[in-house]
This record gives C-alpha cells, structure tokens and sequence, in this order.
C-alpha cells in the first residue's frame, strides 16, 4: 500500500499499564481507501533503531507492507 508522510513525532514513556518503558517513532500518513472521499489518515507505530525518525521524510510516498497477522513488515521509500 502506498502512503504519504504527512507527520511524524517520537514517543516516549512509561506504560501504566505494565510499568515498562517504551519509546517509538509515529508517522502520521494519509492513503486512499474505498469509501472515503478525499483521503484517509493513519498512524504507524515504527521501531526507532529501524526507522530512526530522521530518516523519515514529510511529504514523501512510502510503500508499507503487513504480514497476515497484521504486523509491520516493511516501511520503505517509494
């Protein structure tokens, strides 16, 4: 699926609900999808020692894929 970059952030803290530390990296994208007029929005979670967040790019077209069980399996420029 081919998504645009429209935001992306770093988040990090401690879980209330297990007490452990995360931190992670957010882009905000934004796809087509049937039934929506105009466009539709999205968040992806990303591993920072992965997608460290100054390799991902405002504005640029990435192609992200998913395994059958739902999880990330690649996150890469267009």
């Amino acid at each position: 699926m081919k998504v645009t970059v429209i935001g992306k952030q770093n988040v990090k803290g401690t879980s209330r609900k297990t007490g452990k530390a995360f931190d992670s990296n957010v882009a905000h994208v934004s796809m087509e999808q049937n039934g929506v007029e105009g466009k539709a929005v999205q968040t992806i979670w990303l591993d920072p020692a992965t997608y460290p967040l100054h390799s991902i790019k405002v504005g640029a077209v990435y192609n992200v894929d998913y395994d059958n069980r739902g999880f990330l399996v690649a996150f890469t420029p267009c």
